[in-house]
């Protein structure tokens, strides 16, 4: 079983303010908001136990909610970044770091687009039926999000030095294929 002590609420909460931060740089468009948001929750899922990319996700969607007024849209999108985290996680078990990066923002499709077309559609709309149609409006704004986000949690994994790495107490890169 997973514990959480202080040092994994310290980080969940500092990647957390981060993803926070990050999702306020967007791309405004008709149904959705590319942004970086996401990019923390993916750098911290190959970083720390789940625990903290999992929380991260939770911590990006409630600030978000917050920030934009928009809670059907940024807490689902918040939970399903949650998941994503979870999942690639998972994938850091089973392949390399970068291929994780990329499979898990990919996994977005599945998890936060789902999630936020039910919440817009059922939650805000009230009629199920709408969900496909919610789910393929917000797909340009997701695979914007999704590619920035890939291309920045590269770039910042492959950028960490090992200095940082030893900092946060991080071995994950050595014992991944």
């Amino acid at each position: 079983m997973y514990k959480m002590n202080t040092r994994t609420i310290a980080m969940a909460g500092m990647f957390g303010a981060l993803a926070l931060v990050a999702s306020t740089i967007k791309v405004p468009m008709h149904f959705g908001n590319p942004n970086l948001g996401s990019t923390p929750v993916s750098v911290a899922s190959v970083l720390f136990p789940p625990g903290v990319s999992f929380f991260t996700g939770l911590i990006k969607g409630i600030g978000a909610s917050l920030w934009t007024g928009q809670p059907y849209i940024e807490m689902a999108a918040g939970l399903g970044d949650a998941f994503m985290a979870l999942f690639t996680y998972a994938l850091t078990k089973r392949m390399r770091v970068e291929k994780a990066l990329i499979f898990g923002q990919l996994s977005r499709y599945v998890f936060t687009s789902t999630l936020i077309a039910i919440s817009v559609s059922v939650f805000l709309k009230g009629d199920f039926t709408l969900i496909p149609a919610t789910w393929w409006a917000i797909f340009p704004a997701v695979t914007l999000s999704i590619i920035a986000n890939i291309i920045v949690s590269l770039l910042i994994v492959r950028g960490m030095s090992d200095k940082v790495k030893s900092l946060l107490g991080i071995n994950t890169f050595s014992t991944v294929k």
